[in-house]
């Protein structure tokens, strides 16, 4: 297995973008996600210069923009009241993802299939149908986070978008702490896979979700993980996170470590 690359989303050093960024590269992570949905670095906030001027800045302290994180609480596309919402406050990320010369674009998806049947939810079928299709002509890749859906659910929407734009971003402790099995089914849309979301998390039972953890101290068998990914040749980037810490820089260098020690040497 060859050295991953190995990043950083800059949203959990909760600082200014500009200070993220900044605190990215001090840390020497060359490899970064960015959260583009409000404040500084949201679509509507940059102009055609700023644009260019994040571009340069990105470039001038070392980094390599992996993917843009789209994520928008509390607006679901299963929801009909809010899913045209979604797809154009998506499109508009996918847009400055072009603009950025970034490939991938990531987004929490909730769940896209029903509770008991598994059927996938045609508000959101279709609402991904559209960003697929606007992705595709920018190039982009808008990689869907599934946080409730398991593996055979998960190959289920995929089967029915076959949109070669809508990929994955893995995020095991999200769907761990949701009482999902984050290995299960795997094998079926690894190839699909675009970006790993590597956190840790307690796994979710019937009477609540899960806490998200420090890595190495939840329930994630990210070693499992690593040995399928290898295994597939999966050659994404791994985005550490910790998006509950009062003490993201130091966590997120210890799980650097950790992460760091589950790999072979080379």
């Amino acid at each position: 297995m060859e050295r991953p690359d190995i990043g950083v989303d800059i949203g959990d050093f909760r600082l200014a973008p500009k200070d993220a960024l900044r605190q990215a590269s001090d840390l020497r992570f060359r490899t970064i996600e960015m959260p583009t949905v409000n404040g500084d670095l949201a679509p509507r906030s940059l102009s055609s210069s700023g644009r260019r001027h994040l571009a340069r800045l990105v470039e001038g302290l070392g980094l390599r923009v992996a993917a843009l994180r789209g994520d928008m609480p509390g607006i679901r596309l299963t929801d009909p009241r809010t899913v045209d919402q979604c797809v154009a406050r998506t499109c508009e990320v996918i847009e400055l993802a072009k603009d950025l010369g970034v490939g991938v674009v990531t987004v929490s998806t909730g769940a896209l299939t029903h509770p008991e049947t598994g059927e996938p939810s045609a508000h959101a079928i279709d609402a991904l149908r559209r960003i697929g299709e606007f992705a595709e002509v920018r190039g982009v890749s808008h990689a869907i986070r599934p946080a409730r859906d398991g593996g055979d659910r998960m190959v289920r929407v995929l089967d029915e978008l076959a949109c070669p734009a809508i990929s994955v971003c893995l995020d095991p402790a999200e769907l761990l702490m949701n009482g999902a099995n984050p290995l299960s089914g795997i094998e079926r849309y690894i190839e699909q896979i675009r970006l790993i979301h590597a956190r840790d998390g307690t796994a979710g039972r019937a009477d609540g979700a899960g806490r998200e953890t420090p890595l190495g101290e939840g329930d994630v068998d990210m070693v499992a993980l690593l040995a399928v990914l290898s295994a597939a040749d999966y050659a994404g980037p791994y985005i550490l996170r910790r998006a509950d810490s009062q003490n993201p820089v130091a966590d997120i260098e210890r799980a650097r470590t950790v992460f760091g020690g589950w790999l072979p040497p080379g």
